[in-house]
């Protein structure tokens, strides 16, 4: 157990170390860069800077556009005025059978991903056997997805948000711009590129003044479930592992994603995603296979840079031979995670707890340079036990459906339909507790709710809309309309509640 009485009393002295972030002789040791020329838009730049909008654009006209297997489009504009590139690879006259979605830079200062998926994008194209990858499967690339934030090095978007903490209120345009793109390409495999920030006061007490994580790579899958049991399995099982290998081969370092919590007196891991907000669990409640992949790089400039982009453009090759060698399989799990969704006798999941396990864990002492290893309790967001189920209905209706509430619907790609006006057979919730929180985040009071479910036989009018759940991408409106539910409608006052009060969110449990 790792108590953190000691930990404000190092503080001060880790101030110094903090602020470093990583020390010449961590680089040398454990983060040096490999032998390989990255003809990259920021590596290609002999200057101790990232590369501008307007070099990357340059970039992308003189080594992706033009050649035949590459289609370059803009798929809107930021706050700031500036147009967002999406690239599109695919062989022209094949139809491939899998459709694949890399992004990188959702978060603005973490350059490290974009420039792996740049360096994977002149790799199929001139790559003989790597391009021979587009006659099974067809890419999409958003490279730079959070254009405002980047150029910025901040890591939220120029409107102040999150972008991956943006998946179920899309209060940010540049979200919805994204998610337009990504429900219209339908991807049966979705990447998400990060960066993470190795040294931070969390881990001021370990070591003999403060520690480093040491791995080059984390990998982020979701736990969520509502997501199929096959989807999960297959981001473990074929991508992370088969990403594992190969990192394992060219002598990459990886391990699981964690944050740290030191809100008691004992620092807690958190491993896995488990909220639809953000895109490892989003992505894969549309029943695309999802992984977020984190590189060792915030707060270290271009430190490493090199060894960043190419750890990142392996775990990319991984996936993409992953998808033609196991694309069988894949089609199998996918068939049977959407039949899955599509099958009303299975419950939802609305509230779930993540199990606790204890993990060894690797970090670098600032003090000596030297690998420690420490057990650390972690909450294990893979390994959830499901609080709150219910049964599926046939949908839900949302009565004085408002705009935003069918445009976040639609834009996660469902289908919604006015409902015709008459009397229905629905599941009603009745707010018992009712807990707005003290501070805002995002400019939202979060809200917490419990609720009484209740039948009747209620009369619906004008306004009303009708959400099935036999359709592709349902794991959202029961994820996301549940009103318990974190992150969602609720929750992020998308819809209203108010205490003792009948939510207008119903659940149709009887067909006409």
């Amino acid at each position: 157990m790792i108590r953190l009485t000691a930990l404000f009393l190092v503080i001060p002295a880790f101030a110094a170390s903090l602020a470093a972030q990583q020390k010449q002789e961590i680089t040398d040791r454990y983060f040096f860069d490999p032998d390989i020329v990255f003809n990259t838009p920021t590596l290609s730049i002999d200057e101790d800077r990232f590369a501008s909008y307007e070099e990357i654009i340059d970039w992308i006209t003189v080594h992706l556009s033009g050649h035949p297997d590459v289609i370059v489009e803009y798929i809107g504009t930021t706050p700031d005025g500036y147009d967002i590139p999406i690239i599109y690879l695919r062989k022209q006259g094949v139809s491939p059978d899998l459709k694949v979605w890399m992004q990188g830079l959702l978060h603005g200062n973490e350059p490290g991903g974009t420039e792996g998926l740049f360096f994977l994008a002149t790799q199929i194209l001139s790559d003989e056997h790597m391009n021979e990858w587009l006659e099974h499967i067809s890419l999409a690339i958003l490279p730079i997805a959070n254009i405002d934030g980047y150029l910025n090095m901040q890591r939220r978007s120029s409107g102040g948000l999150d972008l991956n903490r943006d998946q179920t209120k899309f209060a940010d345009p540049v979200s919805r711009i994204i998610r337009q793109a990504f429900t219209d390409w339908a991807p049966d495999i979705a990447f998400d590129f990060h960066e993470y920030q190795p040294t931070r006061n969390a881990y001021a007490g370990l070591g003999e003044n403060g520690a480093s994580i040491a791995y080059d790579l984390l990998f982020l899958p979701s736990g969520h479930l509502n997501i199929p049991e096959e989807i999960r399995k297959g981001n473990v099982e074929v991508f992370q592992k088969e990403a594992e290998r190969l990192l394992d081969k060219h002598g990459y370092s990886h391990a699981f994603y964690f944050s740290a919590d030191t809100s008691g007196d004992e620092l807690i891991l958190n491993k896995g995603a488990r909220s639809p907000q953000s895109s490892s669990s989003s992505f894969a409640l549309s029943n695309a296979f999802s992984m977020l992949i984190e590189t060792r790089g915030i707060g270290i400039g271009r430190t490493s840079l090199a060894r960043r982009t190419h750890s990142a453009y392996l775990a990319a090759y991984a996936g993409l031979q992953s998808a033609v060698k196991q694309k069988e399989y894949l089609f199998e799990l996918l068939d049977a995670a959407r039949s899955s969704t599509l099958d009303l006798s299975q419950d939802i999941i609305v509230t779930s707890q993540p199990s606790e396990k204890y993990y060894l864990l690797r970090f670098i002492d600032l003090e000596t340079s030297e690998i420690i290893v420490e057990q650390i309790k972690t909450r294990d967001a893979l390994d959830m036990t499901p609080m709150i189920t219910r049964s599926k209905p046939f949908g839900y209706i949302i009565e004085d459906c408002t705009q935003r509430e069918k445009e976040i619907l639609q834009l996660l790609g469902l289908e919604i339909q006015p409902l015709k006006r008459g009397r229905y057979e629905v599941e009603s919730f009745a707010v018992t507790a009712f807990e707005e929180a003290e501070n805002t985040w995002e400019g939202i009071h979060v809200l917490e709710v419990e609720t009484d479910v209740f039948r009747q036989r209620k009369r619906f009018g004008k306004g009303a809309y009708y959400i099935s759940l036999s359709q592709k991408n349902a794991n959202y409106a029961m994820t996301l309309l549940e009103p318990e539910s974190n992150n969602g409608f609720i929750s992020f006052r998308v819809s209203p509640a108010s205490p003792d009060s009948v939510l207008k969110i119903h659940r149709l449990v009887e067909m006409k």
